[in-house]
């Protein structure tokens, strides 16, 4: 079960957490879907967030950014995606 949460991270590496992000919906309320993060870089080629589907990208743009590599959970697990990091929301997996 995952649970949203504030929390603080003590380590660059976020390998193994997942995050949600926003993805563009043209009908009504955008979705928010889960993915796995697979790694962290600086870059400042990445995909916009709310993701379109129309519109995908990745781009290039002007500055650097800390950019999460992810795998998006169910849909696409074979492609690997790129965000910037405060466009994602970290998700923290609760022990029961």
């Amino acid at each position: 079960m995952l649970k949203i949460k504030d929390f603080v991270l003590d380590d660059e590496d976020l390998f193994g957490y997942y995050c949600i992000i926003e993805q563009k919906n043209y009908i009504g309320d955008n979705d928010f879907h889960i993915y796995k993060v697979i790694g962290r870089l600086r870059s400042n080629y990445y995909v916009d967030v709310p993701v379109d589907g129309n519109n995908r990208g990745p781009y290039n743009h002007e500055e650097m950014e800390d950019i999460v590599n992810v795998i998006h959970c169910g849909v696409y697990e074979d492609k690997v995606e790129r965000y910037r990091l405060k466009d994602v929301q970290l998700v923290e997996k609760v022990k029961e």
